[in-house]
């Protein structure tokens, strides 16, 4: 967990700066071929718009805080694997489903990336998912 991530209050720094280079909104938007509107509500942080957040060289992440110290967050793949020894500590998945006050099929969902962790989350030890930002990996060419 020693990835470098950038909370809400950096992005908006960060974006700030780079929209005023720019001459404002309109002009981040034609420098980067996206529409003034996206960059105007990510602006306004009406949400986060993909096309914006790449512009900045950035990738948008989730993150599971942890209930015992919510300074330290977890990643997905951190909640799956945790997920995956409850349900095999408990023997079945029916019986983990159960504890977790979820249909199995509901839980199968989860475990195959089709809904979110949400309703295992707190029996997990992890609290709702935050969002926090990264820097782009930089694809070598060649």
């Amino acid at each position: 967990m020693s990835e470098k991530l950038i909370d809400c209050t950096k992005f908006c720094g960060i974006m700030n700066r780079a929209i005023r280079i720019s001459g404002g909104a309109a002009g981040f938007a034609r420098q980067h071929n996206i529409s003034v509107q996206a960059v105007r509500d990510t602006q306004n942080l009406r949400g986060f718009s993909p096309e914006v957040v790449a512009a900045l060289g950035l990738a948008m992440v989730l993150r599971y805080p942890l209930a015992s110290d919510a300074t330290k967050l977890a990643t997905p793949q951190d909640v799956q694997e945790k997920l995956n020894n409850f349900i095999r500590e408990q023997e079945t998945q029916r019986k983990a489903a159960q504890v977790f006050g979820i249909h199995e099929s509901h839980l199968s969902n989860i475990q195959n990336g089709l809904r979110g962790f949400n309703p295992v989350l707190s029996i997990l030890g992890f609290g709702l998912p935050v969002r926090r930002f990264r820097l782009k990996k930089v694809e070598a060419n060649g």
